[in-house]
């Protein structure tokens, strides 16, 4: 049976002002009536109240003049609804100490909240009981006035936490039914907006007085939208929670009574954790491509440290490794200390069985290369390691390059992402000979040849002259004219090699006679 939790802030834009240390300093005590304003059409409006100006009474949505007059005292700020948003984003993150699927339910001030599936978590806290209470004191110890329901519905854990369970003093609600608590509340519970509105205005109150009307009727005068959520409340029709965080079936979490101070005593858990999320990826032949790790403050903060892996891997000793260096140099703020530590895996790749070498040596392990581009990525950060990597070209200096980190944390993979070559290619398939050294630019040089087609018979280039004894070519490649607009022109590419026995690659751009008159001769590489 599926089991919701829903988390009511009804002051939370004001809470969050007045629990930072920018407010306490200019608003000296929380019984000062303040609010939020923000600017509409109909010029400036009250936006969000704490309690002592709700108590005063002032309203959400009354001209700021107008709230001014009837309460001199008031204290007034510019409101931010997309810092509101993303702080309460950060919120239910923190929340994930209680359940591992969190989301945030921003709406209109006294609307905020966060949603948590908590199925299967109760057990974990000796009942739903706890576990509700446990939450609330939490938020609560931040300075936040909050309210919460878990019922078998989303839609009727939302309604309760803001309807019903501001009227109980413990401020929760806990129900295993759902006809009984859902008829009693408003229609406003059902999340439909200003049809709520229209409903009042025939009559309509309570969502029980909604329960012997035909479906097709209230659909037709009422909206789709208003029968969609009775069937979700009612739990006729699944609504799904979307995580902040995805549901992954690899995951390792520890808990402490007491909360753990010191950075080796994480470095021992992240190994503890290492050891169990690999035996799970180790039962369904994964490996490790990315990796998170979220270190729960007993204030309510998250530390979060991510890493990626060069190739799958599932050696806890090397991933345990990787995180001990990432910890050392993230410089992480413990405050009063860490009572959760989880190890996810964010996305894996299939990981068979690899064979080990005939000797069995440490430095025949296949995956060494992997390991230790693994550890300079953690050392020297993600975009200081690069690899070569083929491109999607035919001229030289294009056709080979470097190649960074993909910017998301995860490390570069050992292999391109393009199938191997097979080992006996076709003869046609085969690539030109190419020189040991090819140079990033070409440089120029003066050539002569005896014909204006043929090779060349000597050349000066870095102010040295070289005497031709064998040449052997062209190899024309053509331009690419996607890219080179201004002037494409082909090349004509010798192999030449000295009277002292030294070798070089070189090339005429330009065909004479019909791209040019004067070709130009360009030094290209060596062997």
């Amino acid at each position: 049976m599926r089991r919701f939790m829903s988390l009511s802030l009804p002051r939370w834009p004001t809470d969050r002002r007045q629990t930072s240390p920018l407010h306490q300093r200019s608003v000296r005590s929380p019984d000062t009536p303040y609010a939020l304003v923000h600017t509409t059409t109909g010029g400036e409006r009250l936006y969000a109240l704490n309690a002592a100006a709700s108590a005063a009474g002032l309203r959400r949505g009354q001209a700021v003049a107008d709230a001014k007059s009837l309460e001199p005292g008031l204290q007034v700020e510019s409101a931010s609804p997309a810092l509101d948003k993303r702080l309460l984003q950060a919120l239910a993150r923190a929340c994930g100490r209680w359940s591992p699927w969190t989301a945030p339910d921003p709406g209109l001030p006294g609307e905020d909240g966060i949603v948590l599936d908590i199925t299967g978590c109760a057990r974990l806290f000796g009942g739903e009981e706890k576990l509700v209470t446990a939450t609330l004191e939490a938020v609560r110890e931040q300075g936040y006035v909050v309210h919460a329901a878990a019922a078998p519905t989303l839609g009727l854990a939302w309604g309760l936490a803001r309807y019903a369970a501001r009227q109980e003093s413990s401020g929760f609600i806990i129900t295993d039914t759902v006809s009984e608590p859902l008829n009693a509340l408003p229609v406003e519970a059902l999340r439909i907006g200003p049809v709520a509105e229209q409903l009042r205005r025939f009559g309509l109150k309570r969502v029980g007085d909604l329960a012997g009307l035909p479906r097709a009727s209230l659909a037709r005068r009422f909206g789709r939208e208003l029968v969609a959520r009775l069937d979700q409340a009612r739990g006729l029709d699944e609504e799904v929670l979307n995580p902040l965080q995805p549901r992954t079936h690899y995951r390792a979490r520890l808990r402490f009574p007491e909360a753990l101070l010191l950075l080796d005593s994480i470095k021992q858990t992240v190994r503890e954790t290492a050891n169990t999320l690999c035996e799970q990826l180790d039962a369904h032949g994964q490996g490790l491509r990315r990796a998170e790790l979220n270190l729960y403050r007993v204030d309510g903060k998250v530390l979060l440290v991510s890493l990626g892996t060069a190739a799958p891997a599932r050696d806890p000793a090397h991933i345990t490794r990787l995180f001990s260096e990432k910890l050392d140099r993230a410089e992480i703020d413990i405050g009063f200390g860490i009572d959760v530590v989880e190890l996810r895996a964010s996305e894996t790749a299939p990981l068979n069985t690899q064979q080990s070498g005939l000797l069995d040596r440490d430095d025949m392990a296949p995956d060494t290369m992997a390991r230790l581009t693994d550890r300079l990525v953690v050392r020297l950060g993600d975009d200081q390691v690069r690899r070569a990597a083929r491109r999607e070209s035919h001229i030289p200096e294009r056709a080979a390059g470097w190649r960074r980190n993909n910017g998301n944390g995860t490390a570069l993979a050992v292999r391109d992402s393009a199938p191997a070559p097979p080992l006996v290619a076709p003869q046609a398939e085969i690539d030109p000979d190419r020189p040991l050294l090819i140079l990033a630019r070409p440089e120029p040089a003066q050539a002569v040849a005896e014909i204006p087609d043929g090779p060349p018979r000597s050349f000066i280039w870095r102010r040295v002259r070289h005497l031709v004894h064998r040449a052997e070519g062209p190899e024309r490649l053509a331009p690419e004219w996607w890219r080179d607009q201004l002037s494409p022109r082909s090349r004509d590419y010798f192999r030449v090699e000295t009277r002292e026995g030294r070798r070089f690659w070189l090339y005429r751009e330009g065909l004479f006679g019909l791209e040019t008159t004067t070709p130009e001769w360009f030094v290209h590489g060596a062997s």
